[in-house]
């Protein structure tokens, strides 16, 4: 198996975990509940995001989606649809299916730069390169 497969299935495990997570905790309490069950659903949709585009081979759409899970932890949780100790939960998962996914990302190949003509020590004289280059075709 590929590293990316490797990394791909420890993501999906991580996002499915997050999920079950969060459905876990979404419906047993008889009290205020820790987590709203519409906020709970509308997470579980995003999880399934992340899920699919980390098992589509694509980290970087898993990050947007993860992104948008981060984004609707902290709007429900301001708002008390999540409680505090639930929200630290979820992050925690959230952060560890970040540096999963960031670590599959690709790397980004160097960036060729061009160099300073003024600093490449040529003077721009071309005399002794063209006596060579006439050297080699009279030898060769």
């Amino acid at each position: 198996m590929s590293a990316w497969g490797r990394a791909a299935t420890r993501i999906v495990a991580a996002a499915c975990a997050v999920m079950l997570v969060t459905a876990a905790l979404s419906g047993c309490a008889p009290t205020k509940p820790e987590l709203d069950s519409v906020s709970a659903s509308t997470m579980q949709e995003s999880v399934a995001a992340v899920t699919q585009a980390a098992a589509d081979g694509d980290p970087a759409g898993a990050l947007a989606a993860l992104d948008t899970l981060e984004a609707q932890l902290k709007e429900d949780t301001a708002s008390g649809l999540i409680s505090a100790d639930r929200s630290a939960q979820i992050q925690a998962s959230i952060d560890l299916v970040r540096a999963d996914l960031t670590a599959a990302l690709p790397e980004p190949s160097p960036t060729p730069t061009e160099k300073d003509p003024g600093k490449s020590g040529d003077k721009g004289d071309d005399k002794e390169d063209d006596k060579k280059d006439d050297r080699k075709d009279k030898n060769g």
